[in-house]
């Protein structure tokens, strides 16, 4: 498994930089992601199968979520358990020639707690209208640190990510996937652990779909209780979707 997000200089030193104390004890995080492509466009990507759970797994909280669940756990820890409402609000898409009616959640709220303690909200939406924004923030008790940006630490101070991958990630590739071969090489030379490996990979989906079960059965939900197979309802519905496209 590669994970993009979680490689590449700025990437390394953001979580370096956390781990290390920078931002003092980090306790929250916030991540926010609304894309108005879908008005644009028709579909995200140009994909009309990404709306439909049946061929996606799930909806753009899954697409999406699935990159960003796994940064939240490489930089603060393990997320214990989440809570989410979830949506359709486009109950029909069409680029002119293609038509459908997504099955795949268009928006998502969520908040989790991490087994650490600390605190998150995020919020993704293939929804948007007009405006489109995104951003994350990882909060500490001595400032707050923001992935391709900068630290900024009370008394003012300001950190820029040339700074921290000077500090943090000075041998690590820039690019992302070129530490993706990196990782590789080591994985397979020296027995070393990836960054973006499969069971980090896997944690990150238990979150997203933690999320969407708690979305449909209406109450908070264990990332393990979907990692051990549990809690299933969210997944038997697109189980179920997919066996109608066969």
């Amino acid at each position: 498994m590669s994970e993009p997000i979680v490689l590449g200089a700025q990437a390394a030193a953001a979580a370096g930089a956390v781990k290390d104390g920078v931002i003092g004890r980090p306790y929250l995080t916030i991540d926010y992601a609304a894309t108005t492509e879908v008005v644009e466009r028709g579909f995200f990507g140009g994909t009309p199968w990404r709306h439909m759970k049946g061929r996606a797994g799930a909806g753009w909280i899954n697409d999406h979520g699935v990159h960003h669940a796994h940064m939240f756990t490489e930089v603060i820890g393990s997320i214990g358990e989440v809570f989410a409402y979830t949506d359709i609000f486009h109950k029909t898409l069409s680029h002119g020639h293609v038509t459908i009616e997504p099955t795949g959640e268009d928006t998502a709220v969520t908040v989790f707690r991490f087994e650490n303690g600390a605190l998150g909200h995020w919020m993704c939406a293939s929804s948007a209208h007009g405006d489109r924004d995104w951003g994350t923030w990882f909060y500490g008790s001595k400032g707050c640190l923001r992935p391709g940006k900068h630290a900024a630490l009370d008394g003012g101070a300001v950190l820029t990510m040339e700074q921290l991958v000077k500090q943090y990630a000075p041998d690590v590739p820039h690019d992302p996937f070129a530490q993706s071969y990196v990782e590789l090489w080591e994985a397979i030379a020296d027995g070393k652990p990836p960054i973006s490996s499969a069971e980090k990979g896997l944690e990150a989906l238990g979150v997203v779909f933690a999320a969407l079960e708690s979305a449909t059965i209406g109450v908070p939900v264990k990332v393990r209780d979907i990692l051990s197979g549990e809690k299933h309802a969210y997944e038997d519905s697109v189980i179920e979707e997919m066996k109608l496209t066969k």
